[in-house]
């Protein structure tokens, strides 16, 4: 008798203080694999279903402006600020967007730049731009940007007060850049433009006055998601 007692003493299974029982041991690796797994992006960041890709945006813009007047006369300015400002209001949706951009320039020139009968040495250039833009994205907070539009520009010498003495003229635009998200709210938006006067808009005795315009811009702009 006290023989198979020994026997089934020495045979039986024994678990160390310190180790963990079978059902702890599983609660503690689920607890672990719980624990790396990686959480899912905010749902601004997520592509298809954020309110990122529906949405608001304005803000303003300080500039590089060169523009080529009649003549083939450059003027250009880099002091974002002293020579006028940009403004833009858009609609974001699905990568893509519609925008309208107001540049308004003032610049000095050197020299004098004549125009029909007028000369002087200071522009005023007001741009009424409406963009299609495509917005491919590159990672969580930077997108590409590129599109085409039409400029709508008014353009005088800024000796001159009066109304009717702008110079109307149409003018096909092309954009690109780069935009990144700082917050959930706010973009920093780099964008170069160009724009030149459609041709087949000119007639044979028509002159133009500003022929080709080329801006760098710098837009901070504040989203409203929907």
């Amino acid at each position: 008798m006290w023989l198979l007692i020994i026997v089934s003493f020495c045979f039986s299974r024994t678990i160390p203080a310190g180790e963990p029982l079978p059902s702890e041991k599983n609660k503690s690796d689920i607890v672990f694999f719980e624990s790396r797994l990686a959480y899912p992006e905010p749902d601004f960041f997520l592509s298809g279903s954020s309110s990122e890709l529906k949405g608001f945006y304005f803000g303003v813009g300080f500039r590089n402006v060169s523009l080529i007047v009649s003549d083939d006369v450059t003027i250009s300015n880099s002091d974002g600020t002293a020579n006028g400002i940009g403004t833009n209001l858009g609609y974001f949706w699905e990568e893509q967007a519609l925008e309208y951009e107001r540049q308004i320039s003032i610049i000095d020139h050197t020299d004098s730049v004549s125009y029909k009968t007028q000369t002087g040495e200071k522009l005023e250039i007001i741009q009424n731009n409406f963009w299609y833009i495509i917005y491919p994205k590159i990672s969580m907070k930077f997108y590409l940007h590129y599109g085409a539009g039409i400029q709508f520009t008014k353009t005088r010498f800024a000796s001159v007060d009066s109304i009717k003495s702008y110079e109307d003229e149409i003018a096909f635009g092309a954009e690109t850049g780069i935009s990144f998200f700082l917050m959930s709210n706010l973009k920093l938006l780099y964008r170069f433009s160009a724009g030149r006067k459609i041709p087949f808009l000119e007639t044979s005795n028509s002159s133009t006055f500003l022929k080709q315009s080329l801006l760098h811009t710098i837009f901070l702009n504040y989203y409203i998601p929907l």
